[in-house]
């Protein structure tokens, strides 16, 4: 059975994927670490002051392309579902 060509969305998906789970839980580990006596005074580091000033905008930018991305999947799937020779 031969296969088609590849759905190139599913790179996007899976790349976009991999970074919104780090950012996430880059933006979880700076709010445990304010929140921690231990760690509440400490200096902040450049990843820290990085994801408390831009932490929203990157997961909410990041969600935007994942959405996108899985719309176009879907549709590029159905599309070629359709249009294949039985």
């Amino acid at each position: 059975m031969r296969k088609g060509p590849r759905n190139p969305f599913y790179l996007v998906l899976g790349v976009v994927g991999f970074l919104f789970t780090i950012t996430a839980a880059s933006s979880c580990l700076t709010v445990l670490r304010g929140v921690r006596r231990e760690t509440a005074g400490a200096a902040k580091t450049s990843l820290e002051m990085l994801m408390d000033r831009h932490g929203t905008a990157l997961m909410a930018g990041q969600i935007a392309v994942l959405a996108v991305a899985t719309v176009g999947a879907v549709a590029l799937d159905e599309y070629r579902g359709r249009n294949k020779k039985p």
